[in-house]
Formats: C-alpha cells, sequence, structure tokens
C-alpha cells in the first residue's frame, strides 16, 4: 500500500496542473489592469516633470536675459508634454477597457453562487470595486480636461512668440505667462492627488490593498 501511495504522488509531481487552482479570468485581467494603471502612474510622473520644466521656461522668458534660449527650451518641453499626453490618454482608455473586462468576468463567474448571503457578499464586493473606479475615472476625465485647457493656453503662448518674440511682446504677455504658471502649479498639484487614488486603486485591483 506504502509503495502504491508514493507511486501515485510522484505522478502528480510530474502533472503540475492536476489538482492545482488556476487563476480566474477576472484575476488574469485584474493583473493586467493593475499593471497598465502602473504603466499609467509612471506616464503621469512624466507629465509632471514635463510640465515644471515648461512652467521654468515661462519664469525664464521674464526674468532672464537669454530668452531666445528659453523660449527654444519651452518649445521643446511643449512638444514632449503633448505627446506624453497622448500616451496618458491611449493609457487611460486601456484601464477603462480591462475595467470593463474584469467586472464583466467576475459577475460571471459568481453567478452559480447557490448561498444567498456568499451572492450578497460578492455582489457588494463587485458594486464597490465599480464605486472605487468611477471615483478614479472622474478624477482622470476631470484632470484631462484642465490639462486640455492648459494646453491650449501654452500652444497659444507658443503661436504668440513664434510670431512676436520682442522683450516688449514679452512685456505685453506677462499676465497671460503668469496665468499659465498658476495653472501648471494647481495641475502638478491635482494630478498628485490623481496619483494617489491611481496608487490605492492599483492596490486594490491586485488585492495587495492592507485596508
Amino acid at each position: 500500500m506504502n509503495l502504491i501511495l508514493v507511486t501515485l504522488l510522484a505522478v502528480l509531481t510530474l502533472l503540475p496542473n492536476v489538482g492545482r487552482t488556476q487563476n480566474s479570468e477576472s484575476l488574469n485581467i485584474a493583473s493586467d489592469q493593475a499593471e497598465s494603471m502602473a504603466k499609467l502612474d509612471i506616464l503621469m510622473g512624466r507629465a509632471q516633470k514635463r510640465l515644471s520644466y515648461v512652467m521654468t521656461n515661462l519664469a525664464e522668458l521674464t526674468d532672464s536675459n537669454d530668452s531666445n534660449n528659453s523660449f527654444d527650451n519651452f518649445k521643446d518641453n511643449l512638444d514632449d508634454l503633448q505627446s506624453i499626453r497622448s500616451d496618458i490618454k491611449d493609457r487611460a482608455e486601456k484601464v477603462r477597457d480591462l475595467q470593463g473586462k474584469r467586472i464583466a468576468a467576475w459577475t460571471r463567474e459568481v453567478s452559480g453562487m447557490l448561498d444567498k448571503d456568499m451572492r450578497k457578499l460578492t455582489n457588494d464586493q463587485i458594486d464597490k470595486a465599480k464605486v472605487d473606479f468611477d471615483v478614479l475615472d472622474k478624477q482622470l476625465r476631470e484632470v484631462g480636461g484642465d490639462a486640455n485647457d492648459l494646453t491650449a493656453l501654452l500652444l497659444d503662448l507658443k503661436k504668440y512668440f513664434s510670431s512676436s518674440f520682442t522683450p516688449d511682446s514679452i512685456k505685453t504677455c506677462a499676465p497671460m505667462i503668469e496665468k499659465a504658471r498658476a495653472s501648471g502649479q494647481e495641475m502638478v498639484k491635482s494630478v498628485d492627488v490623481l496619483r494617489d487614488n491611481l496608487s490605492k486603486q492599483k492596490k486594490e485591483v491586485k488585492g495587495t490593498s492592507s485596508s
């Protein structure tokens, strides 16, 4: 009997998929979504840094003796910021798409539960996941809208100085430069709040949240 048991255990060892629980579809999607959220956070950090450079360039336009160089740097950093923002939009859509797929898969997987208390407990979890993500998504859209407004102003400044770049034109446009700088500073703060929530959501989706 012992020989039979040892032989059976040896066979099971050679079959890694036998008797072992595999990740469900929803958990696999959750892993992809958490990874996508991490990439979105990295992109937002890059955008914050590039925006800070743009704000510095604007300050140097009015304070520096080397305004031409400051304006060239402003244009380069603004171009990079626009490119990063395009990547952010694509990544945010990816996160939204994975959220829909994760919730759909999760709902399918628990649809066969027979115990009503278990059904309620799980449905409450799904509802919470939906609400939490909706809060994050609202933040994403609001910050995105503010970023559109700020980018439009920065592009207008770029066009203005491209056609009229003199000490007088810089002085005349000083109030708009200050407006852009103030908006940029507020944008950096808003993105900080958004990134904090994104980090929290990433942990919850991945199942590593301590709360």
